[in-house]
């Protein structure tokens, strides 16, 4: 009986697995209509609105809104693609915030996502299970991760995305969620962390506020605290984040969401460990670099061109020159 009973829950899993990543609904977005963004994107020039000279961009991509499969689950997200027939290489961007704040909004679509994909990416964002109308419940760096690793096989699917040339992005959570991926899979050949959550005893210690958020948002916190934060703190699993996959790491001096020292004790621990990085502190810079936005841009632009859509080899680690 219990052999009959296994064989159905196995074809199920399978079924599940095979279907991670599948979009069930997608729906394009044309942003330059949107009512929200139409005073930040346009100037009056002669009596007519005309589309600002830094975002003209815009015309060079498509968004979709998109609803796929994760574990089982269907989870909202957006895609950001070049209009231009072509194969590009795929990117996987990671939203900041907890449950709907700081989900990916339109701006967020049009502003990060699609600055991205205008430098030749399809860019891949999710909500992440539980958001902004998806099924089941985040978890704050727990089964939430698999929404993440779900992206890979949906950028494999797609005819314009070269499988070969995957990176991974992300901001604030985004960026544990991205550490976390990195603990799971070395498929990324390069990453981005900006203002990265990377020590949740520390972000505990300098925002106590943010214990509401883990009782709210991370299954049996109340019963498992130290285990939780453990489990979701990429600092005290370095050994395990993958070598291959260099990371980029950007974050302000004045940042108080995420101390700068979260990103300085990573920069520590990747060199004892040997991870490939750069770490680039922006003098009074806040969490979002907003005082810097063209440099990070700039930054960000030079490590994917460089790791995802070229071909540098990754950097010697081992003390040498004269």
């Amino acid at each position: 009986m219990k052999k009959l009973l296994i064989l159905p829950f196995l074809l199920l899993s399978l079924t599940l697995f095979a279907q991670n990543g599948r979009i069930v609904d997608r729906k394009v977005i044309d942003l330059k209509k949107l009512p929200e963004l139409q005073e930040k994107l346009y100037e009056n020039a002669g009596g007519e609105q005309v589309l600002k000279k830094e975002y003209r961009y815009l015309d060079s991509i498509t968004a979709e809104r998109i609803t796929y499969l994760s574990d089982g689950l269907k989870v909202k997200g957006y895609l950001v693609y070049p209009k231009s027939p072509g194969r590009y290489p795929g990117i996987v961007y990671n939203r900041g915030g907890n449950k709907e704040f700081g989900k990916i909004t339109s701006f967020k679509v049009a502003f990060v996502m699609g600055r991205v994909a205008a430098m030749g990416y399809v860019v891949g964002g999710s909500q992440y299970r539980g958001n902004d109308g998806g099924e089941g419940h985040e978890e704050f760096g727990g089964k939430d991760v698999d929404d993440v690793l779900n992206m890979v096989p949906l950028l494999k699917s797609l005819p314009d995305v070269d499988s070969a040339r995957l990176g991974i992005f992300g901001w604030s959570r985004g960026g544990m969620m991205t550490y976390l991926t990195l603990m799971r899979t070395d498929i990324f050949r390069a990453a981005v962390v900006g203002g990265g959550l990377s020590d949740l005893f520390l972000m505990m210690a300098s925002r106590p506020d943010m214990e509401e958020v883990y009782y709210d948002v991370i299954p049996g916190y109340a019963q498992h605290k130290e285990a939780s934060l453990d489990a979701r703190s990429a600092i005290r699993h370095v050994p395990q984040i993958c070598k291959t996959t260099p990371v980029l790491m950007l974050h302000g001096t004045a940042d108080w969401r995420c101390v700068p020292q979260m990103a300085l004790d990573m920069a520590h621990a990747f060199q004892e460990e040997k991870v490939p990085y750069r770490l680039v502190m922006f003098e009074g810079g806040d969490h979002g670099l907003t005082e810097h936005n063209d440099e990070v841009y700039r930054q960000i632009r030079m490590w994917l061109d460089r790791f995802v859509k070229g071909d540098a080899p990754l950097p010697d680690l081992v003390p040498h020159g004269k």
